[in-house]
């Protein structure tokens, strides 16, 4: 028996991506009343790193895809209510995870379907996720059966009379540690950096906040509930990946002028960039 909104064999912080697919099979379309994008963009919004599974993954995950998990909508609607579920399931096509069912009574399918799985997502953000590698996982190198396009490493025969020649008595190379002057400079560079969250931001006429994310950023209009973006943290400080519902694209902050948004406009099929400027 499966119990709803709970974890079956693996703790889902073990997992380090949410792959999501183009279309459910509930439903059948690619991303039909935009569930796909959604799922994509509530998942970061509670901390998870996610990929569409058609998108190019990173490399750890290409060699092991068992540190993903892909979501599966399971329904059971009735005449006047939508109920829609989430299961978890891992590389073996194992449910590790099933959220409670999300409810909604809306009658336009497109709203109900998305209200319901909105619903449905409180139970994701009850856990409050926060990936932790476990070597069982990180060390499985086993295949998805789902995923055919993982291609097998090339074993690289290397010969004694190699091995024997690159050994040698020199010490391996030391790990570089900045000088203490390098950390001073670093850490002015980081003075420098003026914070994004808990300011207000204009756009045409509008006010916008930032705020913290699950150690990203969120972007709301003044005083709304919900987030109309998040902004995601990339290795450079200054540089972020920007993601809505109907959008992908980068953000960059820049000293002086604001928050630089680029994007590509699924709807008009072009490149489009605005700026956020600081209002304080």
């Amino acid at each position: 028996m499966i119990f709803s909104g709970s974890i079956f064999s693996q703790d889902l912080n073990d997992y380090k991506y949410v792959i999501v697919p183009e279309s459910y099979d509930i439903l059948g379309k690619t991303n039909q009343y935009q569930l796909n994008a959604l799922t994509k963009f509530l998942f970061e919004k509670q901390g998870f790193e996610t990929i569409m599974k058609s998108e190019a993954w990173p490399e750890d995950l290409q060699k092991n895809p068992c540190l993903g998990v892909s979501p599966v909508l399971v329904e059971d609607s009735g005449l006047f209510v939508t109920k829609v579920a989430i299961q978890l399931q891992d590389c073996k096509g194992t449910v590790i995870y099933k959220t409670s069912e999300g409810r909604s009574k809306q009658k336009e399918f497109e709203a109900a379907y998305q209200e319901s799985l909105r619903d449905a997502f409180q139970d994701l953000a009850n856990l409050q996720y926060n990936y932790t590698p476990n070597s069982n996982i990180a060390g499985t190198a086993q295949v998805s059966k789902n995923n055919t396009t993982i291609q097998s490493e090339e074993k690289i025969s290397i010969s004694e009379e190699e091995v024997n020649e690159n050994s040698t008595s020199e010490k391996p190379t030391d790990l570089e540690i900045p000088a203490s002057n390098d950390l001073a400079v670093i850490k002015e560079k980081e003075k420098k950096l003026s914070p994004l969250e808990n300011r207000h931001w204009t756009y045409d006429g509008a006010v916008f906040e930032l705020k913290i994310n699950n150690s990203n950023y969120a972007l709301y209009q003044l005083n709304a509930p919900e987030p109309l973006a998040l902004i995601l943290r990339t290795e450079k400080p200054n540089e972020f990946l920007y993601r809505s519902l109907l959008n992908s694209g980068t953000a960059t902050f820049v000293p002086g002028e604001g928050l630089r948004i680029t994007y590509f406009d699924s709807e008009t099929n072009q490149q489009k960039s605005l700026i956020l400027q600081p209002k304080d």
